[in-house]
């Protein structure tokens, strides 16, 4: 157990090199071979199938049935794409990304890529087989049964993709070279302010995604002016949770810690009398919590982590315990430290003149 001031804590050990070995491994059997194989048998069904088809056939089903129509090889590279590219796409950035620091959140994308190759053999089978010797796909049936079947097959994927892969604990956050501030005089107030924001090559990763988000809104609204309200409300949810998440204000002072978006929310209060223990750490992200952003880890810990680098681990009484990447996480602990032997030293004395 760490005390106050986080000088004692959980002893920082590599994952074994076999472990995170076999844990590899097994990842890229389950979200690359296995789909592979699966999308294979998949394809060379649809391939048989696709003759018997309308043309054009159903590609798309809404809420009122049969909408979209297009050519039957649709499917087959649906089959690819979904089947097998995109789980082979998550599966070999998550290895790639998460390199030594494997963890639950390695764990369960790797289920996720599992699963996402059980739910597109499911519907593009469903969608292929239902249209067979059908003169007009205006008569095919509606495909949400399957749609179903597909969504229960995808949740027992990825709980088989979590149960055959190794249970590793992630290796605890290497702690910081410790920063010593001069101790807080009481009356005295010291301020530690700072702005976290993400990577250069995450917001460059988010503008070209409002890009598309912006393409397909136009298109969208060209295509079905009916339904335009869609794309508007996936466009302006999509930008809000994107302008809540790349930058934070960070603020350590006499209150405690205190860490909001730059529009104002979400935001979050530590005050010092719930903080157990404080200390400055090496975060990875993606590894730890599965990606950027206002994240809760698999290991309880909630985490406002935007890039990879220095952060603050603060534990907090009977609450998760709260990590924020910040340059100069160890002088911030250290301001937060200080502020916290104020405060134990005030309780002495009182405590001592009550005696």
């Amino acid at each position: 157990m760490m005390d106050r001031t986080g000088s004692a804590g959980r002893n920082v050990t590599a994952i074994p090199a076999a472990d995170l070995r076999r844990a590899r491994v097994i990842s890229l059997l389950i979200g690359v071979v296995i789909p592979l194989v699966l999308s294979g048998v998949v394809l060379g069904i649809i391939l048989g199938w696709l003759p018997e088809l309308p043309a054009p056939a159903v590609t798309h089903w809404g809420p009122t049935g049969a909408d979209r129509f297009g050519p039957p090889a649709t499917f087959a590279w649906a089959a690819v794409l979904l089947g097998f590219v995109l789980p082979a796409i998550l599966t070999i950035a998550t290895v790639a990304v998460v390199r030594d620091n494997w963890g639950g959140a390695a764990r369960l994308l790797g289920g996720m890529a599992l699963g996402l190759s059980g739910l597109s053999a499911v519907v593009n089978l469903a969608a292929v087989g239902t249209q067979r010797g059908l003169s007009d796909a205006k008569q095919a049936p509606d495909l949400w049964p399957y749609m179903l079947i597909g969504a229960a097959l995808f949740l027992v994927l990825i709980a088989v993709g979590w149960l055959v892969q190794p249970h590793i604990r992630p290796a605890p956050a290497a702690p910081l070279q410790p920063v010593h501030v001069t101790s807080i005089a009481r009356g005295e107030r010291v301020a530690w302010l700072a702005t976290a924001t993400m990577s250069r090559v995450a917001l460059i990763l988010i503008a070209l995604v409002m890009v598309l988000v912006v393409a397909l809104t136009a298109v969208m609204a060209m295509r079905f002016t009916d339904r335009l309200w869609v794309p508007v409300v996936t466009l302006v949810l999509v930008g809000v949770a994107l302008a809540t998440a790349v930058s934070f204000r960070v603020r350590i002072d006499q209150d405690g810690l205190s860490v909001r978006s730059q529009v104002g929310f979400p935001r979050v209060h530590v005050p010092l009398d719930e903080i157990v223990a404080v200390r400055a750490v090496d975060c990875n992200p993606f590894g730890e919590f599965g990606g950027f952003g206002w994240r809760l880890g698999l290991d309880g810990r909630t985490g406002i982590v935007l890039r990879t680098g220095p952060a603050i681990e603060v534990e907090r009484r009977d609450k998760r315990a709260l990590v924020v990447t910040v340059d100069g996480a160890d002088i911030a602990v250290a301001v937060l430290r200080a502020y916290l032997d104020r405060g134990s030293a005030s309780s002495a004395a009182a405590e001592e003149a009550g005696s």
